[in-house]
């Protein structure tokens, strides 16, 4: 039996709504590291979107609020800002929905969404 999400979540509890802020406080300290501490920003990720999937949040408001946190961050260059974002909605969908690639712990070397594409010949 497949069990659906209501499209209304519950009320959410004080402690779920601290929990989600002292998280995304955790995903901020990590992109203001210098260099951006990866480790601590994916775990973060993942236990973030976790809590918010528990407490029935949709994916794309999930999306957003990370989204939030990175612009909030104010990386520079650009491009490492839209590496980071990239990284994160990657995690945030594998957290989501279910491990689909890449390493949970490991490098970030090796996530799915930093490999270049590949050339069919």
């Amino acid at each position: 039996m497949v069990r659906r999400r209501s499209a209304i979540p519950e009320a959410r509890s004080l402690e779920s709504i601290a929990d989600s802020a002292d998280l995304r406080s955790v995903m901020s300290a990590a992109l203001a590291a210098q260099p951006v501490d990866e480790a601590a920003l994916r775990r973060g990720v993942w236990t973030y979107v976790g809590g918010e999937r528990d407490a029935g949040v949709s994916p794309g408001h999930v999306i957003v609020a990370l989204t939030r946190v990175i612009e909030e961050a104010k990386l520079a260059p650009h491009e490492q800002r839209l590496a980071v974002t990239r990284r994160v909605i990657l995690w945030c969908v594998e957290a989501y929905f279910g491990h689909l690639g890449g390493d949970v712990v490991g490098s970030d070397e090796r996530a799915l969404s930093d490999t270049g594409a590949v050339r069919v010949r």
